[in-house]
């Protein structure tokens, strides 16, 4: 009888994955302006750290400068204001 439950097993690392992933990688980097030579001698892990570096700096890039906040004048009602003070009598 099978168990009714199916435990799937975490799957395991394929060299394969790993190799598209870091081609993928080099494209980036490839299109970020670097030359296909300063890639040729690097390691994955060197590859990684360039990926961050280059992300971070456009993202800086990317960034929109601040802008200043908009001061707003206050709304003006057409109708003419109470004075409450002169309707009502002071009370003592």
């Amino acid at each position: 009888m099978k168990p009714r439950k199916n435990y799937r097993t975490r799957p395991k690392k394929r060299g394969s994955k790993k190799r598209q992933k870091t081609l993928a990688q080099k494209r980036r980097l490839l299109a970020a302006g670097l030359k296909e030579e300063d890639l040729h001698g690097l390691t994955t892990k060197d590859i990684r750290e360039m990926l961050k570096k280059v992300s971070k700096e456009k993202a800086k890039k990317e960034k929109a400068p601040k802008r200043k906040p908009v001061k707003r004048k206050k709304a003006v009602s057409k109708r003419k204001k109470r004075s409450s003070a002169k309707s009502r009598p002071k009370a003592k």
